[in-house]
């Protein structure tokens, strides 16, 4: 009779192992960005270093126009042409003095720059190096200025496909042994020179600062957790470990992509009413299998 209640728990033991190996399984996707991805394109080791009891994930731009004290908004991959609620939501942002962080290369970083009032713009020329990590041209190595920026800053980055950037005052620059690759061949042609290109600037907004990074890639998996990537995770540190609140923005970036469970699980984390309903259907269970082992 032992034997066999025994045999019972390891049969629930493993039956329940078997249904949280399917729970994260199903839990996790492959699109480039996503928190919800696990693999080297996705942002999961990030999200997980966030300092939760100071983090607001914003999905609604009415917040952006609440926060008190100094505050740094990360916008990172944005993807969509952003709304006029979108946009108003930023301009008071930087309105009320804090810090706006936006990392893009090709996606939808220009228009909310040009809405914001910027006088920074992404051009969609990525840029080439001699000076690298490993064999790949675009995996450019990236030095900071001298000049004082907003966060502590390394001495370099690795980048992975930066865009060039035009306006606002250097923070992070390539070496000389760089240069924009126009007709993406990864090669120096004729009318490509060599020099020194910004690839994070940043800029006063009214009382508002915003920095702008070309690359947004430095947030995903393998340029984070890689121990040759050590800068970039000590940069992204800084910013989210500052003492000051954090703002994520969930409404137009491709860390918030979600797909299959992991779309599931994205809206019930973030329904008050949905968790309350989920834990009252908990208890009501646990209640249930209690009472028929008392009978």
């Amino acid at each position: 009779m032992v034997a066999i209640r025994y045999a019972s728990w390891i049969a629930g033991g493993v039956f329940i192992a078997a249904l949280v190996l399917l729970f994260l399984h199903l839990s996790a996707n492959d699109l480039e960005f996503s928190r919800y991805n696990t693999g080297w394109n996705g942002a999961s080791a990030f999200f997980s270093d966030l300092p939760r009891d100071r983090t607001i994930e914003v999905f609604n731009p009415a917040i952006l126009e609440k926060q008190p004290g100094n505050a740094t908004l990360l916008v990172i991959a944005p993807y969509r042409m952003p709304t006029e609620q979108e946009i108003a939501g930023y301009k008071a942002f930087l309105a009320a003095g804090h810090t706006l962080f936006l990392a893009d290369d090709f996606g939808a970083g220009n228009e909310i720059l040009a809405g914001i009032g910027s006088r920074i713009t992404i051009n969609p020329v990525n840029i080439s190096s001699l000076d690298r990590q490993y064999a790949d041209p675009y995996m450019v190595i990236a030095y900071r200025t001298q000049n004082e920026g907003p966060f502590v800053m390394p001495p370099d980055l690795t980048l992975n496909g930066a865009a060039l950037l035009e306006g606002g005052t250097p923070l992070v620059l390539t070496s000389v042994m760089s240069w924009a690759d126009r007709n993406a061949n990864n090669r120096l042609n004729t009318g490509e020179e060599m020099g020194t290109l910004p690839v994070m600037v940043q800029e006063s907004v009214g009382p508002g600062r915003l920095v702008v990074l070309s690359d947004p890639s430095i947030f995903v998996n393998t340029m984070y957790v890689q121990p040759e990537n050590g800068n970039n995770r000590a940069l992204i540190h800084h910013i989210i470990n500052a003492d000051s609140t954090l703002l994520i923005d969930q409404m137009n970036s491709r860390t918030a992509d979600a797909k299959g469970l992991s779309g599931i699980l994205h809206v019930v984390r973030n329904t008050g009413i949905i968790e309350i309903f989920i834990f009252c259907l908990l208890i009501l269970g646990a209640a249930w299998a209690w009472r028929k082992k008392a009978f």
